[in-house]
């Protein structure tokens, strides 16, 4: 994987995390996905530190 596609990658995946942190924050997220988002965010999260490990 060049730099260039790990940083792209990386820029779409804090942008998800903003996504969903905004929808959350503004109560746009129904109770019942929550946990499910959670996760995802979670796994993003995990992913994006892994990348800034890895550099």
């Amino acid at each position: 994987m060049s730099g260039d596609h790990r940083t792209e990658t990386e820029r779409e995946l804090q942008k998800a995390l903003r996504h969903l942190s905004a929808a959350r924050e503004e109560g746009d997220l129904r109770k019942t996905n929550d946990v499910a988002l959670e996760e995802v965010s979670n796994t993003v999260s995990t992913v994006l530190r892994e990348y800034e490990g890895d550099e």
